[in-house]
């Protein structure tokens, strides 16, 4: 077993300590700096949140390689580091432990050894839960080794750096103001769909699934927040008919891997409304008229004119506008997009 130094425990509670702070993910990875450097030294350093839909590292700190920057960016590097197994690695790496050797990959023979490096020590980021974040990698001009000591005790902090500067903290945070959430998703930029850690995965929020397309529209215009309803798709009866559904945009930070976030959640109370009054809400939010109603769901006008009259009686609005505004505020309606896919052969609203 390695013996650690004395000052170990007191680097480790630091590092904690700044796990645990608040504000975003940039300002952490900076402070983790100076903790770091106390336990290995180093020329250069970076720190990365890996972007896996776009196959490049983010760099959330990076100091000593101005020459070698736009290799770092590139999605060569990545090629280089999985060589490495840097992305696999739990443990840190030194250069000298490594097989290719690092003159046969582009990144040592034709960047970090040009710019005067010789060793090296990296580790990939994983979360408790298993998921790889990214990389804290060092190097020094110094062709020395890191000992056992300092590998062991990176080892030991590496899950603490991980919290640190975990993008889905903040998804999280955003998540948990959703009461009663039983499912959710994270949508990435490039349409990649995760389940939310804590919660599971449904029906209704699998990739290509209508609901989603709706929350990314209603969010698409600098909304930051929408809820509406949808049906539960439970063949065994075992949901509510409905759920609501909330929709929250993504948080713009390095490396977050959210465009929005999609949570499932119990109905509210529905005020008496019927299926098919929140459908015909679903159509007075996007401002149609009686006739675009009743041909986006294949209904008379004068029954349209009913189901608004029930529909302001039961909101106790005093007229269509305050009522779609208090169904807008409140989620009470299902967009006319889910209306029409719920119900082949209606038309959605942008086809009258």
């Amino acid at each position: 077993m390695v013996e650690l130094p004395e000052w170990a425990p007191h680097v480790a509670a630091e590092i904690a300590g700044i796990a645990t702070m608040r504000g975003n993910v940039s300002h952490r990875a900076q402070a983790l700096l100076e903790p770091l450097h106390r336990i290995t030294r180093y020329d250069g350093v970076f720190l990365t949140l890996f972007d896996a839909e776009q196959r490049r590292h983010v760099p959330l700190v990076r100091q000593g390689f101005d020459a070698a920057n736009a290799y770092l960016d590139s999605t060569a590097m990545v090629a280089d580091l999985e060589r490495m197994d840097l992305h696999g690695s739990r443990r840190p790496l030194r250069v000298s432990d490594l097989a290719p050797l690092p003159d046969e990959l582009p990144l040592w023979a034709e960047y970090l050894y040009p710019a005067g490096f010789r060793e090296g020590l990296g580790s990939g980021l994983f979360t408790t839960d298993g998921r790889f974040l990214g990389l804290f990698t060092v190097n020094t001009a110094d062709p020395r080794p890191a000992d056992e000591a300092t590998c062991a005790l990176l080892h030991l902090v590496m899950p603490l750096v991980a919290q640190a500067v975990d993008p889905l903290r903040t998804v999280t945070v955003l998540a948990s103001l959703v009461t009663g959430a039983i499912a959710g998703v994270i949508v990435g930029r490039g349409g990649a769909i995760t389940v939310l850690p804590g919660l599971r995965p449904h029906p209704v929020l699998a990739p290509g699934r209508p609901v989603l397309a709706a929350a990314g529209a209603r969010l698409a215009d600098r909304q930051v927040r929408t809820v509406f309803l949808c049906r539960s798709d439970d063949p065994n009866g075992q949901e509510p008919p409905l759920l609501r559904v909330t929709a929250l945009a993504g948080p713009e930070q390095p490396g977050s891997p959210a465009h929005i976030v999609v949570l499932l959640s119990p109905p509210p109370t529905l005020h008496g409304l019927t299926p098919r009054e929140l459908e015909v809400l679903g159509l007075l939010v996007e401002g149609c008229s009686n006739a675009h109603i009743a041909a986006a769901l294949a209904i008379k006008v004068r029954t349209v004119v009913t189901h608004v009259e029930h529909i302001m009686g039961k909101l106790d609005a005093s007229s269509r506008t305050v009522a779609a505004l208090r169904a807008e505020r409140q989620g009470l309606f299902i967009p006319a997009e889910l209306a029409a896919a719920d119900r082949p052969g209606l038309s959605a609203v942008s086809a009258i």
